[in-house]
């Protein structure tokens, strides 16, 4: 009787653990292969630093998204070469900002974490690319939610 109690609890717990992958797989979906663009997400975790004032996710030097604590957004984006920042407020990207240049293939997803480094005279934001295991986990970890105002 104990075995058959271990067995069906072992299997109710990796269904489980599968369903709870699944579904954080279903939050950042992949882009369409046969789609026109690529797809890419910013992805801002959490953290103390910098908790107060939203992120600016920048393309190209326009600014796409401002981004709180445990967020993320998606944008679609043209095929090509382009530049990805992250700051603090502002329209346009600034010189100094750190850059992510990344060449976008239409069909394909991106995932760019937005992180603060801090220093002792002054503070940084990045936007580094990450793989896709990563951002799942991220997403998961730290309970991140998709921005549905992203302004």
């Amino acid at each position: 009787m104990k075995s058959k109690f271990k067995k069906l609890f072992v299997a109710t717990v990796i269904v489980l653990m599968s369903a709870i992958q699944f579904m954080a797989a279903q939050e950042l979906e992949e882009n369409s292969e046969d789609a026109s663009y690529g797809l890419v997400y910013f992805i801002r975790g959490k953290g103390h630093a910098g908790s107060a004032t939203a992120f600016s996710a920048i393309i190209d030097d326009e600014r796409v998204c401002n981004l709180n604590n445990r967020r993320y957004s998606a944008h679609q984006v043209e095929p090509g070469v382009h530049q990805f920042k992250a700051q603090f407020g502002g329209k346009k990207g600034k010189e100094k900002a750190e850059v992510a240049e990344i060449e976008i293939e239409a069909g394909k997803t991106y995932y760019i974490q937005m992180s603060m480094q801090m220093s002792f005279w002054v503070n940084d934001l990045s936007a580094v690319e990450i793989t896709r295991n990563t951002a799942l986990r991220l997403v998961k970890d730290d309970e991140i939610k998709l921005d549905q105002d992203c302004n």
